[in-house]
C-alpha cells in the first residue's frame, strides 16, 4: 500500500507541474523566441557534464550566463519587403534549488539584452524572476505555491494587438497556490492562480503615441481537480474552472467593455509505463463570456496532453498540447481560441555532443465581433520547426548552434510572414 501511494503521489505531482506549466506561461510564451528567457539553456546535461554548482547553507546555486548571435532575415514579421538583422544577446542567470529532506523551494533570475545590428530601435531588456515551492504535511497533504515577475517585449509576429515602431513592454506580475490531499486512491485538490498584465505606450508608424492601457488587466483563475488511482501506474482526473478578468479601464480603444469571465472542464488520465513514457492526456471544453452585448461568447473544445518518452538511454521525445481563449484588443473580435502542438527530440550522440529537433502548430481561431467587416481576422496557424546541437566541453562551458524556422498563414491579405532564424550560443554555468 505504501508504494501504491507514493506512486499516486508521483502521478499528481507530476499533472500539477504540467498543469501550472501551462497556466503560468500560456500569456507569454506565445510571443516569445527559442531558445525562451527563463529556462534552462540546456534541457539535461550528461551526468560527466552537469554543472556542480556551489552550496550555501542549505541552497545549491548555479549561475550562469549565455552569449548568443542571432541571424533574422525577416526581423519585423512582414509579407513582403523583409529586412534583415543581426541581434547580439547577453542572457545572465541564476538558479536557487533548496537541498531539505522535506519541503522544496526554488527560485530563478534571468535577463535577456538584446541589441540589434542595424535597427537598434528593436532594442530590448527583458528580466525573469520566478520562485516556487511545496510544503508537504500531514502525511498526505502538499500545499504548492508559486510568484512570477516579469518584464518581457512583444515581437512584430504577435498579430492579435497594436504594434509600434519600437518593441511592446510589458510586465507581468503572478501568484499561484494549489492545495492537495491524498486519500488512499482518491486525491481532491484545489488550486488559484492570478496574474496582473501592464503595457507600456509605443510610438507608432504613422508617428501617434500608441496608448495601450487599455490592456492592462487582471486575471483570477480557480480550479478543482479530483483524481482516482484506478490502477498503480494509471490515474484518471476531472477538473473544472472558473476564470474572470478585468481591465482596468471600462471601455478599451473601441469602444468596448472587454472585462469576461468564464470556465473550463477537462477530463483524462495520468500514466507511468515501465518508467520509458510519463504525463497525462485529456479533452475538455472552455468558453468565455464577455460583459460587452457587442462582444461574441468564445467556447471551444480542447486537447492537453504533457508527454515524455525515453525510447532509449540517449533519447527523450517530449510532446504537449495546450488549449485556451486568449484575449485580443483587436476591433474585429471579442477573443480567439487558440491551440498549440510541439514536439521536441533530444538525442545524445556522443557523451558531450547533444542534438535535438523542434516541431510545433499553433492554431488561432478568432471570434468575430457583431457586424465585423468581411475579410477581418478570423484564423492563424502557426508551423514553426528548429533543428540545435550542443557541445559540452567541460562542466562549466558549452557551445550550441540551432537553426529555427517559422511560417505563418492567415486569412488577412499580405499579413503572413515566413522568417528564418541562425542561432550561436556561447554559455557557462558553475
Amino acid at each position: 500500500m505504501r508504494s501504491s501511494n507514493l506512486k499516486s503521489l508521483r502521478l499528481g505531482t507530476v499533472a500539477l507541474g504540467v498543469a501550472f506549466c501551462f497556466a503560468t506561461t500560456a500569456v507569454y510564451a506565445q510571443n516569445y523566441d527559442d531558445p525562451a528567457l527563463g529556462q534552462q539553456p540546456v534541457v539535461s546535461q550528461p551526468q560527466d557534464y552537469k554543472p556542480l554548482g556551489f552550496r550555501a547553507g542549505s541552497f545549491m546555486l548555479h549561475p550562469g550566463v549565455e552569449l548568443a548571435v542571432d541571424y533574422n532575415d525577416n526581423v519585423f514579421y512582414s509579407y513582403q519587403n523583409e529586412q534583415s538583422d543581426t541581434i547580439f544577446h547577453v542572457r545572465p542567470y541564476i538558479t536557487a534549488q533548496s537541498t531539505w529532506s522535506r519541503h522544496s523551494f526554488s527560485l530563478r533570475l534571468a535577463a535577456d539584452v538584446a541589441r540589434y545590428a542595424d535597427f537598434d530601435i528593436r532594442d530590448y531588456e527583458d528580466y525573469f524572476v520566478t520562485a516556487e515551492g511545496k510544503f508537504d504535511f500531514a502525511a498526505r497533504n502538499t500545499l504548492g505555491y508559486r510568484f512570477d515577475i516579469l518584464q518581457l517585449h512583444e515581437d512584430l509576429n504577435s498579430r492579435d494587438s497594436e504594434q509600434g515602431i519600437e518593441p511592446t513592454v510589458y510586465n507581468l506580475l503572478g501568484a499561484g497556490l494549489n492545495y492537495d490531499h491524498y486519500f488512499n486512491r482518491l486525491s481532491l485538490g484545489a488550486a488559484l492562480d492570478w496574474r496582473q498584465l501592464t503595457y507600456d505606450d509605443v510610438l507608432g508608424e504613422d508617428g501617434n503615441i500608441i496608448d495601450n492601457e487599455d490592456r492592462d488587466r487582471n486575471q483570477m483563475l480557480a480550479s478543482l481537480k479530483a483524481s482516482y488511482q484506478f490502477k498503480t501506474d494509471k490515474q484518471a482526473f476531472l477538473t473544472f474552472g472558473w476564470d474572470e478578468t478585468e481591465y482596468d479601464q471600462p471601455i478599451d480603444r473601441n469602444g468596448f467593455h472587454r472585462d469576461s469571465s468564464g470556465y473550463f472542464i477537462s477530463g483524462g488520465l495520468n500514466f507511468t509505463i515501465t518508467s520509458l513514457l510519463i504525463g497525462d492526456v485529456s479533452v475538455g471544453y472552455h468558453k468565455r463570456e464577455y460583459d460587452d452585448p457587442q462582444l461574441e461568447s468564445v467556447d471551444g473544445i480542447g486537447l492537453g496532453a504533457g508527454l515524455s518518452w525515453s525510447p532509449t538511454q540517449l533519447t527523450t521525445v517530449r510532446a504537449s498540447v495546450s488549449s485556451g481563449i486568449e484575449d485580443t484588443t483587436s476591433a474585429d473580435a471579442s477573443g480567439y481560441f487558440r491551440t498549440l502542438y510541439s514536439l521536441r527530440v533530444d538525442h545524445e550522440l556522443l557523451r558531450n555532443l547533444q542534438l535535438s529537433g523542434r516541431l510545433s502548430y499553433s492554431d488561432s481561431d478568432y471570434q468575430s465581433v457583431v457586424g465585423a467587416p468581411p475579410g477581418s481576422r478570423s484564423n492563424d496557424q502557426i508551423w514553426r520547426a528548429g533543428i540545435g546541437m550542443n557541445y559540452f566541453i567541460n562542466r562549466w562551458m558549452f557551445v550550441g548552434a540551432s537553426y529555427d524556422f517559422q511560417d505563418m498563414s492567415t486569412n488577412v491579405a499580405n499579413d503572413g510572414y515566413k522568417v528564418n532564424r541562425a542561432w550561436l550560443v556561447l554559455g557557462f554555468e558553475k
